[in-house]
């Protein structure tokens, strides 16, 4: 091989320049265009695309729910509305306790004590005792306690005390002490409504 050849020369120039063309492509790192630099974005660009497809895919699946979360949501919103009919706002509690008083007086029987307590808060609701005892048969006292059963708004009976009379007039032969608790939203809960 002479090196004085101008084929020799070419080739090996040739040579050279491909080593170099070489080297700067696949090895050199600070080569912004090289095989590294495209590897590590074609790495990025596969991660992101793979994320991209996982959150596609999990999107696909809640539009496939979507009519069974809407009829979850319309049944948790109906049972809602009738949770919040059940409990009224705090200014109907007046009437409410007089619906009370009207059921005892339409079941016959006779208010001894009717003493408010503080209210007790509840984390979305609010509770308003009230001390009751009546008096009267024992037809009567149960007719009454199944009105307040029977109200549309929640009332709770706790606490009852019956206390029979042996003497006495012959229309008192019971005496209900109780807590009738009544129960109104809080202003926050409200909010929760959709």
């Amino acid at each position: 091989m002479d090196i004085k050849d101008p084929k020799t020369q070419k080739t090996i120039i040739v040579i050279v320049l491909l080593a170099a063309v070489v080297y700067f492509y696949f090895i050199a790192p600070f080569v912004p265009f090289g095989f590294r630099a495209q590897a590590a974005r074609y790495g990025e660009l596969r991660q992101e695309y793979d994320k991209l497809t996982s959150d596609l895919a999990k999107a696909r699946q809640m539009v496939n729910d979507l009519p069974k979360l809407r009829k979850e949501y319309e049944e948790l919103h109906a049972a809602w509305l009738m949770a919040k009919e059940l409990l009224p706002e705090e200014k109907e509690v007046a009437s409410l306790l007089s619906k009370v008083t009207i059921a005892g007086q339409q079941a016959g029987v006779k208010f001894t004590l009717f003493k408010p307590q503080p209210p007790k808060d509840g984390q979305y609701y609010t509770e308003y005792p009230v001390e009751v005892s009546v008096v009267g048969g024992f037809h009567e006292a149960a007719a009454f306690l199944s009105e307040i059963a029977n109200l549309s708004r929640i009332v709770n009976v706790s606490k009852l005390k019956l206390v029979t009379f042996d003497k006495g007039q012959v229309e008192e032969t019971v005496q209900a002490a109780f807590i009738a608790s009544a129960y109104t939203l809080k202003r926050g809960a409200a909010n929760v409504s959709p």
